[in-house]
């Protein structure tokens, strides 16, 4: 099942079941996270991450969210498409994206598992949805289960995508012994979440279709370019 359909599933039925319910907005703000954090690990074709180093990956990724939470400024009020934009690359973006890149630094990046740039995406993935499944959640019993569950289609695998982005050229700059892949990747994850949270800020509907189809195209452009390129690279790739 592909992931959009896998999400749409998971995501109506408890929708349907326990819309009204704290234990069913839980689920539903944390469920769409915890299966993409499923697929990904199954997604490398050569070798499976370590499960508690996933895992505390994906804690500390949460906890990083409370704490951008908390020091992230206010959009100012009135504010322009450039001032809005500048907003949340520097007051957003710097700040969630950066503590998604210590985290990976922290954790996995250190430790014996992670020595080829698959890892890189894996647990930049694993960094980026559990940041955003604490954001899913606030955003299910804040704002309802209609709003968690759109956020299933395009705010949690942006998280997603971002983290792949920074956490491949982090697995690139370590295997080719060049930093400044690193710094890069960073950059590039920044400017693409500036981009997607400006666009978040259309009224109506259009913010949806607008950042959807924003999240889906780096997907597909940008993030499974790069998954293939890293399986391709693989040190644990069978020889042909």
């Amino acid at each position: 099942m592909s992931i959009a359909g896998a999400i749409f599933v998971l995501g109506a039925i408890l929708f349907t079941l326990h819309v009204d319910r704290a234990d069913g907005l839980f689920a539903l703000g944390v469920a769409p996270a915890l299966y993409l954090l499923w697929h990904f690990h199954h997604a490398d074709k050569y070798k499976k991450e370590s499960v508690p180093l996933l895992l505390g990956t994906f804690v500390l990724g949460a906890v990083c969210a409370v704490i951008a939470a908390v020091i992230e400024p206010s959009l100012p009020q009135n504010a322009g498409l450039g001032l809005t934009f500048l907003y949340f690359l520097f007051g957003v973006a710097l700040i969630e994206e950066s503590a998604k890149f210590l985290v990976v630094i922290a954790l996995p990046f250190r430790s014996k598992y992670f020595d080829e740039a698959m890892d890189g995406v894996i647990f930049g993935i694993a960094a980026g949805l559990g940041f955003a499944a604490i954001e899913n959640i606030f955003y299910a019993f804040a704002y309802g289960g209609t709003v968690a569950l759109f956020r299933a289609f395009v705010s949690v695998p942006g998280h997603a995508f971002y983290g792949a982005i920074m956490g491949y050229h982090l697995g690139e700059a370590k295997v080719q012994h060049k930093p400044w892949l690193a710094v890069r990747g960073l950059a590039l994850a920044i400017l693409l979440h500036a981009v997607f949270d400006t666009l978040a800020q259309v009224t109506g509907a259009w913010a949806f279709i607008l950042t959807a189809l924003f999240v889906w195209f780096v997907y597909f452009t940008i993030v499974k370019k790069e998954i293939a390129k890293a399986q391709s690279e693989s040190l644990y790739r069978p020889a042909p």
